[in-house]
């Protein structure tokens, strides 16, 4: 019979969340590292199914203990990486965005036998083995990240494996299985202090050009939602017909989208700036007539549960005919923003969804 090399990273760390932004996010979230745990895929692995938070995978070219090795530190070099980078980059502070760096992930592998069942059109392994590596995602390990190796696993590689590695047994079903495991934290924690000392990536920008300043009857979060969530913006910036992104992303620094107008379109980037008592989110394009670049930034202060103050500031810097029409430019950007502003405020307070 045919053997197999079964292999299952799995996402773990998310909290149950109720709010409907939170479990979007986090459905992204997931997503986008899942497709990152398969990029960073250096063995034969072939992709069974997606469960849930988990890839279920094999490959029946068994690869040496070292190509094993190899694969469990790329893939989770590469999650944590994208996790320290998603903190440093994001805009958005729900539930599940400010907790993505508390994502963890393990590895469970098994060597046994590679039997198929076939239903309909779907073929996919099968059998006592399949059930084997799917039962020990419930064990006893107290660490948060690591390898676990079955006991063929352990027969394959015991001449490799060194005192790192500990043994558990559990009862599952009736039937001892015994499992060995190896703690992998060491890679996060290398991970988290190299990001610790590089600086963030926020725009720099000084002395804008207009700065208009409201005080909305709205919550902080709903206010920030609707600014950052660009499915949300034809409801308020009624100058755009609608918006072309990437729905499959979070918005973050560096996002880029399109905004389609009557007449032509502007594409934007998000930015943000450093702080660290109030909400802050921006974009700037290059595509703004008569100048080089259009920045704007929006700072939320909390000034009660329902009550939030609004700073925009607007950064231009014109081109040379645009220097001899400034006043024009300026007038034609104050009435837009204050129209903006104020559907902003009443979708924000009337929490229109």
């Amino acid at each position: 019979m045919e053997k197999a090399l079964y292999f299952m990273p799995d996402i773990s760390g998310f909290t149950n969340f109720v709010n409907s932004t939170e479990v979007a996010h986090s459905i992204h979230i997931i997503a986008e590292l899942l497709e990152i745990l398969l990029d960073s895929t250096t063995l034969e692995l072939q992709l069974v199914e997606i469960e849930g938070d988990a890839l279920f995978m094999f490959t029946t070219k068994i690869p040496s203990y070292e190509e094993v090795a190899t694969q469990t530190s790329s893939m989770l070099e590469a999650f944590h990486t994208h996790t320290t980078n998603y903190d440093k980059m994001r805009i958005c502070n729900c539930g599940s965005c400010k907790t993505t760096t508390n994502l963890e992930l393990k590895f469970l592998v098994h060597y046994g036998d590679l039997t198929y069942i076939k239903v309909k059109h779907i073929t996919k392994p099968y059998g006592s083995d399949v059930i084997e590596i799917h039962r020990l995602l419930k064990n006893k390990i107290a660490t948060n990240e690591y390898v676990l190796f079955t006991q063929s696993v352990f027969e394959l590689y015991k001449d490799k494996m060194d005192s790192s590695w500990r043994q558990e047994s559990g009862i599952y079903d009736t039937k001892v299985l015994h499992y060995f495991y190896k703690n992998l934290e060491g890679i996060k924690n290398a991970i988290v202090l190299e990001a610790e000392s590089s600086t963030a990536t926020n725009e720099d920008i000084s002395s804008p050009a207009l700065i208009i300043e409201k005080t909305f009857d709205a919550n902080i979060q709903t206010i920030n939602t609707y600014l950052s969530e660009l499915k949300y913006r034809h409801l308020w910036d009624k100058n755009v017909k609608r918006v072309e992104f990437d729905k499959n992303k979070i918005n973050r620094i560096g996002t880029e989208h399109n905004c389609v107008l009557s007449l032509g379109n502007l594409k934007f980037e998000t930015i943000t700036a450093p702080s660290a008592d109030h909400l802050v989110y921006g974009e700037k394009t290059k595509d703004m007539l008569f100048t080089k670049s259009f920045s704007y930034l929006i700072e939320l202060h909390k000034k009660g549960n329902n009550t939030t103050h609004i700073i925009l500031n607007i950064y231009l810097d014109y081109t040379t005919v645009g220097i001899f029409i400034q006043p024009r430019i300026l007038k034609m950007v104050s009435k837009i923003w204050n129209d903006k502003l104020e559907k902003l405020h009443q979708l924000s307070k009337n929490k229109i969804q």
